[in-house]
């Protein structure tokens, strides 16, 4: 019997569109079977707003104490790029925190889909950018904090200890107990590893470490798959040569065996326009992913594997 899923798009800086996804998910619809697309619901995370109004808020202090100053494009760009990869930061405390409002909206997609008639779905996440390592640090936080004790909790704050009740009584689903498939687009997660050893780098495949105690299990692929999805379940990232912000991950995560879940593929996602001009085809190659054949191609695959006949 073909298995439902649900596919999470989750975009990276910079971005000021609400359909931001669209035209990946038109051209992933057109590539799937017809019989698959009745099983595939997709959805998308804009987390964008629960930053982009404290760099507006900024900006107009700024501009009123300093008239004169260059409030260009490029600035704007700057502010909205840096200031979103510089915002998603794990502070204390956690919950009063842009890192926990952009996680919010991750967990607030979930429970929408949830409602769903058809429970505990299998679900593939699309990243693009920072959107990778956004996913990627929800998983590990949610399958870590999900597998703690009651005892082991009580020290926390409350609203810690809240959020481990919630899952405590979630679905399968809503504890990515489902996660069956990761797509990263032009992956920036190595840029936010470099203050720790290379032996503490560790993906979401690898069990959070737990000396001591019982031994934890790790976020991907999710511990409800039937054997079936776990022999379909793969991590595939994608990066251009060109994209100066996307990255392969297998050299990052070299302590790790993690074959063959992950799976780096190098694509041409620059226009061909561009190519002959170097900056714009780092540009280019970073925004490209999201119409490249290959992409389409290896994700509408992946989908429609996970769905079955």
């Amino acid at each position: 019997m073909p298995q439902h899923v649900a596919v999470i798009f989750v975009h990276g800086i910079f971005n000021r569109a609400i359909d931001f996804a669209a035209p990946m998910q038109r051209a992933l619809l057109r590539l799937l079977p017809n019989e698959t697309i009745p099983y595939v619901d997709v959805a998308s995370v804009e987390w964008a707003g629960t930053v982009r109004h404290l760099q507006a808020n900024f900006m107009s202090r700024v501009r009123a104490a300093y008239p004169d100053i260059i409030d260009n494009k490029l600035r704007r760009l700057l502010v909205g790029g840096l200031g979103d990869a510089a915002a998603y930061q794990k502070t204390r405390p956690v919950m009063n925190s842009s890192y926990n409002d952009i996680q919010r909206c991750i967990t607030d997609t979930l429970h929408r889909l949830d409602r769903n008639p058809v429970k505990n779905r299998a679900l593939i996440f699309i990243g693009h950018s920072l959107g990778c390592h956004i996913i990627s640090s929800y998983a590990w936080d949610l399958n870590k904090l999900k597998q703690r004790t009651q005892a082991d909790i009580q020290n926390e704050p409350l609203d810690i200890q809240q959020r481990w009740k919630e899952l405590q009584e979630s679905s399968k689903f809503l504890r990515l107990e489902t996660f069956a498939g990761f797509v990263t687009l032009g992956s920036n997660m190595p840029l936010f590893t470099f203050a720790f050893a290379p032996t503490d780098i560790r993906p979401i495949t690898s069990a959070p470490p737990n000396p001591g105690g019982p031994s934890p299990t790790a976020a991907f692929p999710g511990i409800a798959l039937d054997q079936r999805l776990l022999e379909q379940a793969r991590w595939l990232n994608f990066f251009s040569k060109r994209d100066i912000l996307g990255f392969p991950l297998r050299p990052l995560y070299q302590a790790f065996n993690m074959d063959p879940l992950l799976e780096d593929i190098c694509v041409k996602s620059e226009s061909m326009g561009t190519r002959i001009v170097p900056y714009w085809s780092f540009l280019s190659a970073h925004k490209g992913y999201w119409t490249n054949k290959t992409v389409l191609q290896r994700t509408a695959e992946l989908i429609s594997n996970i769905v079955g006949q």
